[in-house]
């Protein structure tokens, strides 16, 4: 089964020993950090991290390791993100336009133009949860658990 949960004190190590997952917890950030993670059967397969600052947070490394559903977790990963965030009180959430553009525009985030930032892509958090589709063509058939 696949669970996407917050990072644990239990899997520093884990992720730590990993040189692929590593950068997940060895950045430093701006503000209180934050991650997720994607457990299956009890390994962890991929994150997402970064930190926010009052109502913002800031994606700063996406990592899921290869396989077959590397893009149903990096998926899993970032809405999972938002609902958690939301769930803290935040309102916005940036990335950066890299690999991952269209994973987070097919999500709901926007094009915007900040100034002195590496961060251009923003979603509205209150507005993701207002929809009324997930942003898939075919959301029901998307492998968000197995098992």
């Amino acid at each position: 089964m696949i669970t996407f949960r917050k990072i644990e004190p239990q899997d520093l190590d884990k992720i730590y020993l990993n040189e692929a997952l590593r950068p997940l917890i060895t950045v430093s950030g701006h503000g209180e950090r934050f991650a997720v993670v994607a457990e299956e059967d009890g390994h962890i397969k991929g994150g997402v991290s970064g930190y926010r600052q009052e109502e913002s947070a800031f994606i700063q490394h996406m990592v899921v390791l290869p396989g077959p559903e590397k893009d149903a977790f990096m998926d899993g990963l970032v809405r999972s993100l938002v609902y958690m965030l939301e769930r803290d009180g935040v309102k916005r959430l940036f990335a950066v336009e890299d690999e991952n553009r269209h994973l987070y525009e097919r999500i709901g985030f926007k094009r915007f133009d900040g100034q002195d930032s590496n961060y251009c892509l923003v979603l509205d958090i209150p507005s993701f949860f207002e929809k009324k589709t997930c942003g898939l063509s075919i959301c029901s058939d998307f492998p968000y658990t197995k098992g």
